[in-house]
């Protein structure tokens, strides 16, 4: 089946997020947002027709999802992921950000640390400093190639150092587009599990995985890892969905479980909407062809993106994605200091990027790009791009 991923659709007046609120976030309205991770492609027709079903139900009352419905989730984590979850170890949520956070209240107390490895998803330090829980930042490092990796020794000495009890693992990570490798997994696991710290992996992007590169589910790797960790997923991003509001939690330990059932339970906020999960359901069970055509499609922009700086912004680097749909690019050569290089991005290439620094003083000079929209609108910003960098 073809897929037309080409088409552009004018998204202004909708009330999104990424096209319709720049006056309000201080943008200028010419600006062409390629910042939240949101893409510009429609669901699928599966998912459009489920909801458009829901509605005609005529029925938004409460909502809750069914044991069948678990087993749809786990369905699809195992035919995509290679690994079998306990249906019975799932609990919904509105959103990943909403159960980590809620994870984070039912299983550390006021003033324990929480580790993170930055830069990262900028969510995770504002959820942990907002739940006055200590913030520890492990910085990850990188070659002269932009490839990133995690020194284990500095890892190690910040958990010892600081008592950690939780980490928060992205995985594929955001935004430097790693997808950790088994021996690196399992150097994380060894390391938590030696000293107490329950693992939470944010999973979200495990459908977006390039070339030889494998998502690794890191409750998979042994029952000890499992044990010890939560693993968050949802299919928003993949789907293009997040406006629905379903996300999935899977706990193996069952007290932890409980505990984070329970927190989720205590905001009021625990019922799914049912469009939410009708999306849900029409998504896992006949959209694998979709994801797949997908997930090529954004592999060619980001592959064409990497040709098209090489050539023409030679000065810029990006890291090359083994995962997500978000390209990190280095903008260290310019020279500029970060006012001006938000004033080149803004006001003279005229884009709306989410600026490195707000991932982590080290992303101080880079730029994240949003790689899931169509090429005729990633050619434009990336010739606005070009004429800005190359005017100076």
């Amino acid at each position: 089946m073809e897929y037309d991923f080409d088409k552009v659709y004018d998204r202004r007046n909708t009330n999104s997020l990424k096209w319709d609120f720049a006056a309000e976030s201080h943008h200028a309205e010419d600006e062409l947002p390629l910042w939240v991770a949101d893409m510009d492609f429609r669901s699928p027709k599966p998912v459009v027709r489920a909801v458009k079903e829901a509605a005609e139900q005529g029925f938004f009352g409460y909502t809750k999802e069914k044991y069948e419905d678990k087993k749809i989730v786990c369905g699809w984590l195992e035919r995509r992921h290679g690994y079998a979850y306990d249906p019975g170890d799932l609990v919904f949520a509105p959103g990943v950000v909403f159960a980590l956070t809620q994870a984070v209240r039912a299983l550390t107390v006021p003033g324990d640390a929480v580790m993170i490895s930055e830069p990262v998803y900028y969510p995770f330090a504002s959820l942990v400093r907002d739940n006055d829980r200590t913030l520890v930042r492990n910085v990850l490092q990188h070659d002269d190639k932009g490839h990133y990796f995690i020194d284990f020794d500095c890892f190690e000495k910040q958990i010892k150092d600081n008592d950690v009890k939780v980490y928060i693992l992205c995985s594929p990570h955001n935004p430097v587009g790693r997808v950790w490798k088994r021996d690196e997994l399992e150097k994380i696991g060894d390391i938590c599990l030696s000293h107490g710290v329950t693992v939470f992996s944010d999973e979200i992007h495990a459908d977006f995985v390039y070339e030889d590169n494998k998502h690794i589910p890191f409750a998979s790797i042994s029952p000890e890892f499992e044990m010890g960790s939560l693993t968050f997923t949802s299919p928003s991003k993949t789907f293009n969905i997040a406006g629905l509001q379903i996300a999935e939690v899977i706990a193996h330990d069952e007290k932890i479980r409980k505990a984070v059932k329970r927190a989720i339970y205590s905001t009021g906020y625990a019922e799914i909407p049912v469009t939410g999960l009708a999306a849900m359901k029409a998504a896992y069970t006949e959209c694998d062809g979709w994801v797949d055509a997908l997930v090529s499609y954004i592999y060619d922009n980001i592959i064409f993106m990497e040709k098209y700086l090489s050539e023409k912004c030679p000065v810029l680097h990006m890291t090359h994605p083994e995962g997500t749909y978000l390209p990190w690019v280095d903008c260290s050569g310019l020279g500029l200091d970060r006012n001006a290089l938000e004033d080149l991005i803004r006001n003279k290439a005229k884009l709306w990027l989410d600026a490195g620094f707000i991932f982590g003083e080290s992303g101080s000079f880079f730029q994240r790009f949003n790689a899931a929209c169509p090429a005729a609108t990633w050619k434009e910003a990336l010739n606005r791009l070009a004429a800005a960098v190359n005017h100076i």
